[in-house]
């Protein structure tokens, strides 16, 4: 009976999340590798350059599928490589012979499969068509799910953006840095979830970027980008959210190809087709979720404002109304972020220093955690922190944030980051050494 039960433990999957086949074939505008997962997996997809290659990174998992016989011929993908990676997480990199503009969804089990990660490698120079994956069932349905900020980089590419002063700075390299910056910070932020809309120096098709935050279940949508004009004395920040009178024309346009196009409502909390709707009740559906959007999105731009007036000259003082593409979602607060002027000799030198950006993207990041923190989304932690009485001061400088888990005392979270208890005590506001679980901890700066 023992053996019996060692054999078992020892044959016994060691991780849940494993990855047990993988299967890749070439379309004629995209490759996709499929890799079949034990269970539902957290990871996250993303490209790097120089040489080109696409980043797979999944969560507690390892890779029991034999990946070395897979054919990439006909492909950008030149080889496979894999290894664990912090212990328990595994990364799974493809090589490319060429730029990819990368997409991702999971699968739910079917009658024919189960779990599945879906990675498409869409070629650039074809348009890629929209597709609406499964969500997860942690992130619709979870009481303390993560709130989603979807980051576009504008331009890419073959699309360079704006041109600056000395006919050298591209827009599309300053919006993807500080792109980037945004990300990062928010990647080590409790209760949030960043999303990178392009990753690397590729186009994305504007239609799609908002499709691809409504894929991510997004929560608010931002797209970066920098400006010119013929005098090189304009500068300054300013957002646009969508004008009241395209939002009509997007209405009325989503209406009449409602049969044939992939027309939502719901965002967040589900996917409710156009097509079985009558005209008038569909047009008036749109136009009570474009209304909401689009007010949210005023809200969100003014917060965001004024954090970057700490940082930065502000050209308009509150969001101004734009008839751009990317933010037609109706379901989602979009937002177009012009952080300067390429144009302008000083300015163009700031956007393109890292310490420039990264305050432009701190104040970015202030502004998105003050709209939240008036209105968080229902189902999301921050609205249970709030509910709480847990949410840390936004002003308040701090080295970190700190979620209380199972079986922390405040004083070895103290000694864990180097701070006094007294210290984390007055910043937290604590008159005691109870916390709770779920709790977040604001850590003093040292």
């Amino acid at each position: 009976m023992v053996l019996t039960l060692l054999c078992a433990l020892l044959s016994a999957p060691t991780l849940a999340a494993d990855i047990v086949d993988a299967r890749f074939w070439r379309d004629s505008e995209y490759s996709r590798l499929v890799l079949d997962t034990a269970q539902r997996v957290e990871y996250s997809v993303f490209m790097l350059e120089d040489p080109y290659r696409v980043v797979i990174d999944v969560s507690d998992a390892r890779l029991r599928a034999d990946v070395e016989g897979i054919d990439f011929s006909g492909s950008p993908v030149t080889g496979i490589r894999h290894a664990v990676r912090d212990g328990d997480d595994l990364r799974v990199v493809l090589d490319l012979s060429r730029a990819v503009n990368p997409t991702s969804f999971t699968l739910e089990p079917n009658d024919e499969s189960g779990h599945r990660l879906v990675v498409d490698l869409y070629d650039l120079d074809r348009s890629s068509p929209v597709r609406e994956p499964q969500a997860p069932a942690e992130e619709a349905d979870s009481p303390r799910r993560d709130v989603v900020v979807a980051i576009d980089a504008g331009h890419g590419g073959d699309d360079p953006g704006a041109i600056g002063h000395d006919g050298r700075i591209r827009e599309k390299d300053v919006a993807l840095a500080i792109s980037r910056a945004v990300y990062e910070r928010l990647e080590n932020m409790p209760g949030y979830r960043p999303v990178m809309v392009r990753s690397g120096d590729y186009f994305v098709q504007l239609q799609r970027r908002p499709q691809l935050a409504r894929n991510n279940r997004a929560d608010i949508f931002l797209s970066i980008h920098a400006d010119s004009f013929r005098s090189s004395r304009a500068e300054g920040v300013t957002i646009y959210a969508l004008s009241q009178s395209t939002a009509e024309a997007e209405n009325n346009r989503r209406v009449a190809e409602r049969e044939n196009s992939a027309g939502l409502l719901g965002g967040l909390t589900g996917e409710t087709s156009l097509a079985q709707y009558e005209e008038d009740l569909a047009l008036t559906l749109l136009d009570l979720s474009m209304s909401w959007s689009i007010e949210q999105s005023i809200n969100a731009g003014a917060h965001i404002l004024e954090s970057l007036g700490r940082v930065a000259v502000l050209r308009r003082d509150k969001p101004q109304r734009a008839n751009l593409w990317v933010l037609r979602s109706p379901d989602i607060p979009s937002l177009l972020i012009e952080t300067g002027y390429l144009s302008n000799p000083s300015e163009a030198r700031l956007l393109t220093s890292s310490g420039y950006q990264g305050r432009l993207a701190d104040a970015i990041v202030h502004g998105v955690r003050s709209y939240f923190r008036e209105t968080p989304p229902e189902d999301s932690l921050l609205a249970w922190q709030k509910a709480s009485g847990a949410l840390p001061d936004l002003n308040m400088p701090v080295g970190g944030e700190y979620v209380v888990r199972r079986g922390d005392s405040l004083s070895q979270i103290a000694q864990q980051h180097g701070v006094s208890l007294s210290r984390l005590r007055e910043v937290n506001n604590l008159n005691g050494d109870v916390i709770r679980i779920g709790q977040v901890l604001v850590i003093p700066a040292s």
